[in-house]
């Protein structure tokens, strides 16, 4: 049978949580239609046998590729090059999807003709499992069961890496290649297909579950604080791709200007945490004033408050913002 949904596991020792990642797709009735790739990226724990085990278990659906380790994106690297379902996504180790759901989510994407869909996702707590918080693909209600044309400017929310089903297609088609041996690539992920997107249909349920509160997080601010030069690493893969765009529709160049600008926003959160070091202002305002000159679009496009006070007084109240993110943080 045709497999309709890939799904893409890139694993690192997370011998903890990987069994409640895979059980969460062992639903009888869809297993003939989906494929579950566990991308072994040189564990030193069990997750290679956690993840055999499931392989011995259905033959048919759960597959196990050891290699070297490369980090996050090249387990995503990985799975484009295996995947063979019409749609694929990616669901990180010590994450699930939302079972009772996933049988019409499977149905819904063998009928559905869009190059992507965007769905719900919960925020839950590592340990006891409380959902903490929704997050919704689209902040227009309407948009619900329909589909939006990208291209057009129809799409005004970046989708997320957790909301995010793609069309295989496009990834095989256009050799999409994410950054390797680096933390914070799925904005890579959401970003890099974008250019050969054109429709998007929004599915109003909440599909992926997204384990927050675990130790050692990428998007923790002290993790983000020592390993800075990654995540600049990544804005300028994403600002070279930037740089490479041609004859896009206005539509498409807007929502990719605001794929990047989410990670200025994070850049800049990485400088407000650290904004008491007083070189760390020299440095903000020379980046930025960079980014102004060389992408107004993408510096148009961050919209946040806190940056807006910091460029409108020249940055000079970073220190002020070092201090009232840290009362906030320590709350």
């Amino acid at each position: 049978m045709e497999k309709i949904l890939s799904i893409v596991i890139p694993a690192y020792n997370v011998e903890k949580y990987l069994e409640r990642c895979l059980a969460s797709f062992e639903v009888a009735e869809i297993l003939e239609q989906i494929e579950v790739l566990v991308i072994n990226d040189g564990s030193k724990d069990q997750t290679a046998a956690i993840a055999k085990r499931y392989c011995d278990r259905y033959p048919d659906s759960y597959f196990l590729y050891n290699k070297e380790n490369g980090g996050h994106g090249s387990g995503i690297n990985y799975g484009i090059h295996y995947a063979r379902g019409k749609y694929f996504k990616v669901v990180d180790g010590d994450d699930w999807l939302n079972t009772e759901e996933l049988p019409a989510f499977v149905k819904l994407l063998a009928q559905v003709d869009a190059d992507a869909v965007a769905a719900d996702f919960l925020c839950v707590q590592d340990g006891t499992e409380q959902i903490l918080c929704e997050k919704h693909a689209t902040s227009r209600e309407k948009q619900y069961g329909n589909m939006a044309d990208l291209t057009a400017g129809g799409v005004k929310d970046v989708i997320k890496m957790h909301a995010l089903t793609i069309r295989t297609e496009i990834l095989q088609k256009h050799d999409i290649v994410i950054d390797e041996h680096c933390y914070y690539v799925d904005c890579e992920y959401i970003t890099y297909p974008i250019p050969y997107v054109k429709t998007v249909y929004f599915y109003p349920k909440f599909i992926y579950m997204y384990r927050l509160g675990r130790n050692g997080q990428s998007m923790d601010i002290r993790s983000m604080q020592k390993n800075r030069a990654q995540h600049m690493r990544v804005l300028n893969s994403l600002l070279s791709f930037y740089d490479g765009l041609e004859g896009l529709t206005e539509g498409t160049l807007h929502y990719i200007e605001r794929c990047i600008a989410q990670v200025v926003e994070n850049q800049f959160q990485i400088y407000i945490s650290m904004g008491r070091q007083k070189e760390i202002q020299r440095e903000l305002r020379e980046w930025d004033l960079g980014l102004k000159e060389h992408y107004p679009g993408i510096y148009a496009a961050t919209r946040k408050k806190s940056i807006t006070m910091l460029r409108k007084t020249g940055y000079r109240i970073l220190p002020i913002g070092a201090m009232v993110y840290q009362i906030f943080k320590n709350r």
